[in-house]
């Protein structure tokens, strides 16, 4: 599977679960403003939840708004082995470990993720503190990030 792929895939999924919040959202948000919901006793805070869900689904979509909007305006052209990481690359790192961790670096919308051909490929924000560390590496470039409480290490494997 090559990067555009990889993109699109992305892309439908952040679509979907846009399709989804969106329509939980509308629900709730007829649910709490619904007069047949009207509190019954000052104990009865079905409504009130309701209104609390409804905000916190609204905030997502904008969110989700944000992210498809970031994730559709990603440049995938074409990198070649010995460019430097850039925003829209698909790039795999070894820890020191052994471990392979596959990133697509995007412009936003960081946290997504979805398994291809076995592996997980993680979207970075070039925001993210691993995305300002891996930024501007090159294959065989080693780096170090702060997560947490404790020091990783990484090595480029590929750029594309």
């Amino acid at each position: 599977m090559n990067k555009t792929d990889i993109h699109r895939r992305l892309v439908n999924q952040a679509i979907e679960e846009f399709a989804a919040i969106t329509d939980s959202a509308r629900k709730t948000f007829k649910t709490a403003t619904s007069e047949e919901h009207r509190a019954e006793s000052k104990y009865d805070t079905f409504k009130l939840e309701s209104s609390f869900l409804s905000r916190g689904l609204a905030k997502r979509v904008a969110e989700l708004t944000d992210a498809l909007a970031a994730l559709q305006g990603v440049p995938l052209m074409v990198i070649g082995p010995t460019s430097p990481v850039q925003v829209g690359a698909l790039v795999r790192l070894k820890a020191v470990d052994g471990t392979t961790l596959v990133l697509f670096l995007g412009a936003g919308a960081g946290g997504e993720s979805i398994s291809v051909d076995g592996a997980e490929i993680n979207v970075v924000s070039a925001a993210a503190p691993l995305g300002q560390a891996v930024l501007d590496k090159r294959v065989g470039d080693t780096f170090e990030i702060k997560i947490g409480n404790a020091t990783q290490s990484f090595t480029v494997l590929s750029v594309e």
